[in-house]
């Protein structure tokens, strides 16, 4: 029999961040969720943001009651919590993107850069090349040498008894003539290699770095000679030979940056009809809402693997990689040594990925579509994959080639796929899910015009961007 107080305390007891602690605890919703995760330290992560966006779950049940029909959401909750909760480890987001909880519709990601002091220069960036040049105490150049004297202003603060020269013979570059300082500003050579310079200028400077030399009557000069010099830079600033004129190549500074993320609202609504769904019930003892209510948060997995496939393939940068089937099959007769030439193109999508970011060195995540899906299964003659026996639609988790993920999706081409590293702990992918409000029920509201028609629906709040589209390499198979 129902009890209208036992109902109305369920409804005031049921808490979503008590019910999310508790389905967490769960070792198979943990398997699940360490599954869909690049990593224990990826899956604790999520963890966290899961129980953030399910605290301020809560704290909304209060802004229900602004809606009539409020008494009838409670009927569903544990329902929806339940779909909320699984597709967040069903859907492509674990492998594809960073998961943030947002507090307000837009949100700041941040970043760091390291930055040379002297002059900006862009030195270990968060992603992307690094420039390392100059960084050193000691340098070296290679100048042309001019018939007379040679001036080198090299900007440093020099130590005495660290400047070498090598005079370099076009005719006879592996026997070069080394000059050295004494510490005491002159230049030491072979007799009459060097002469004494003509305004008297001192020969090296420790102070400002400048270095001067005149060539003498015992060097035989030619139009293509060369010289190196090198040197070490006094970074420590010696008290002995006074203060730092300005800050050297050994200083560097963190610029922190950030990519702004919105939220947009979204709604999936379904309808039904209260002589249909009293029918179905008498007839085969199904209730047509509830159906409709699991088809929705289904269709809501599904939308949000689309958005990520599609943020994917729009931001995809850089030349495509080739994978020459066509010319394999032709060269090769044995079905296995195809295989192998396929699994060896692949390394080279590894490679193009770590020239583009310097740190991903390889695919955490193949995003691929149909045909490229085929030839990934093909693999399984070789013993490096396993399929996904789970799998219960197109657009799904197909299976691991090494350990890895494969996603495949129809909206990606045929022929195609893109390499996605994500890193390790998760803190960059190259899309990033910020949930601002989970997957929420609506009340039920009746038409007026039709009192046998009522509808309800699932609201949610959330942003999908791409933010770095270095950690994705496109490539595609030629057969």
């Amino acid at each position: 029999m129902f009890r209208q107080d036992v109902f109305e305390e369920e409804i005031k007891t049921f808490s979503e961040s008590a019910n999310c602690e508790a389905m967490l605890a769960d070792k198979q919703y943990s398997d699940f969720l360490r599954g869909s995760s690049v990593s224990d330290q990826d899956a604790m992560n999520r963890e966290k943001v899961y129980s953030e966006v399910m605290s301020r779950y809560d704290d909304l049940k209060e802004a229900y009651k602004s809606f009539s029909g409020y008494a009838e959401i409670p009927l569903l909750s544990n329902q929806y919590f339940n779909a909320t909760m699984a597709s967040y480890v069903r859907s492509f987001a674990g492998f594809l993107s960073i998961e943030r909880s947002m507090d307000q519709p837009t949100a700041l990601l941040w970043y760091n850069d390291l930055l040379g002091v002297v002059d900006n220069r862009v030195v270990l960036p968060n992603l992307g090349k690094e420039n390392l040049e100059g960084i050193n105490a000691r340098w070296q150049s290679q100048t042309s040498l001019l018939n007379g004297k040679n001036i080198v202003s090299t900007g440093k603060k020099l130590i005495p008894g660290s400047i070498k020269i090598q005079l370099i013979h076009a005719l006879d570059p592996q026997h070069p003539i080394s000059i050295e300082d004494d510490r005491n500003g002159n230049l030491l050579a072979p007799a009459g290699i060097l002469k004494e310079n003509a305004d008297g200028a001192i020969s090296v400077d420790y102070n400002t770095g400048l270095i001067i030399f005149t060539l003498g009557d015992g060097y035989t000069y030619a139009d293509t000679d060369v010289y190196v010099v090198s040197g070490y830079e006094d970074v420590a600033g010696d008290p002995a030979f006074g203060q730092l004129t300005g800050p050297g190549n050994n200083r560097f500074k963190v610029d922190m940056k950030n990519i702004v993320v919105t939220a947009e609202p979204d709604m999936l609504v379904g309808e039904n009809n209260l002589m249909a769904v009293a029918a179905a019930q008498k007839a085969i003892g199904m209730n047509p809402q509830e159906v409709t209510g699991q088809k929705l948060t289904e269709l809501y997995t599904k939308l949000v693997n689309q958005k990520l496939a599609r943020g994917i393939i729009k931001i995809a940068q850089g030349n495509t990689i080739t994978i020459p089937m066509a010319t394999y099959m032709t060269q090769f007769t044995d079905y296995n040594s195809r295989l192998d030439a396929f699994q060896a193109d692949l390394v080279n999508v590894d490679t193009q990925m770590a020239k583009n970011t310097m740190k991903a060195t390889k695919a955490t995540a193949y995003l691929v579509g149909e045909g490229m899906g085929n030839w990934f299964r093909k693999l399984r003659n070789t013993g490096n994959w396993t399929d996904n026996t789970e799998s219960t639609y197109i657009n799904d988790l197909l299976g691991y080639y090494n350990g890895i993920p494969v996603l495949r999706h129809t909206d990606v081409g045929y022929n195609q796929g893109y390499a996605v590293h994500k890193t390790p702990g998760g803190e960059m992918a190259p899309l990033m899910r910020g949930i601002y409000l989970p997957l929420t029920n609506s009340p039920i509201i009746g038409n007026y015009n039709n009192p046998s028609q009522f509808a309800s629906g699932i609201y949610y709040q959330e942003a999908n961007e791409p933010i770095f589209p270095e950690l994705i390499v496109k490539f595609e198979v030629n057969d």
